[in-house]
């Protein structure tokens, strides 16, 4: 082979692999979504926050406060243009005092380019313990910020969604394991309950278990219920009360436990 043609052999190689390149830029298609999807979650994230603030505001009722200091607070949230209509509210000597506890996200929908309807709860003391559910309108420009649009809308209030039971595929375990295990278990809620360091579960939790009691914080009282799956290991569930020691109120503890059986003692793992 004449050894002059090779430096031209390179030369064409590199010439063609570059210019293959060149075709597949200008053909390649932008088929990235992320920063499209980055822009949105940014978007929706900010009319959300927006939302939230706003209502805190807004739904704060005060008869002595002046108008122009109504205005002050919501005015950071507000589209300039809109800000004396969205602001006013009307009072008398009548009127109660409301204050904003918190306020609760329900739900998110898109209502066109970059506009956003943001349902709120709002728990509120007027005096007493109130809910309100709102929709707020949110205009939304990512970069720049985020404005209300029109005032909140009030909704009457939803109850609570069905929460749908676990179905749990796993096997009741048999009445002579919950018999036996039920002793165990009410001693470890004990010891965690009112035990002061990790030396006070030793008796009660498997080697390396990470558990840490409560210090002493609540008080055991009873175990109220007792359900047991599995063949070994067991996922122990419980319902127990107890007493908190600050303050003497009594409440409910559900607590799901993985314990394990060795030489017919019962070891908790973990709490779920």
């Amino acid at each position: 082979m004449d050894l002059r043609l090779l430096p031209k052999l390179l030369l064409w190689g590199m010439l063609t692999l570059a210019c293959l390149g060149t075709i597949s830029t200008l053909l390649r298609i932008e088929t990235d979504p992320i920063p499209a999807i980055l822009k949105r979650t940014t978007e929706q994230q900010m009319a959300i926050q927006t939302a939230l603030g706003f209502s805190r505001e807004w739904m704060h009722w005060d008869g002595k406060e002046l108008p122009e200091a109504r205005m002050q607070r919501i005015k950071p949230y507000v589209n300039p243009e809109s800000l004396v209509r969205i602001a006013a509210i009307l009072s008398d000597k009548n009127t109660n005092l409301q204050d904003v506890v918190a306020v609760e996200l329900i739900s998110l929908s898109s209502h066109g380019y970059q506009r956003y309807k943001i349902r709120v709860r709002v728990i509120a003391l007027n005096p007493d313990r109130t809910l309100w559910e709102v929709d707020v309108p949110v205009w939304v420009q990512a970069g720049k910020g985020a404005a209300i649009t029109d005032p909140p809308l009030i909704h009457p209030l939803q109850n609570p969604p069905a929460v749908p039971e676990s179905g749990n595929s796993e096997v009741e375990a048999s009445s002579g394991v919950k018999q036996r295990v039920r002793p165990a278990i009410e001693s470890f809620l004990k010891a965690m309950c009112e035990g002061k360091d990790a030396e006070s579960l030793f008796n009660y939790v498997t080697t390396g278990s990470k558990l840490m009691p409560l210090k002493g914080r609540l008080k055991f009282l009873s175990l109220d219920r007792l359900e047991a799956t599995g063949a070994g290991p067991y996922t122990i569930t419980v319902t127990f009360s107890v007493k908190d020691e600050a303050t003497g109120f009594r409440l409910t503890q559900v607590w799901r436990l993985a314990v394990t059986e060795e030489n017919e003692k019962f070891f908790v793992g973990g709490i779920e």
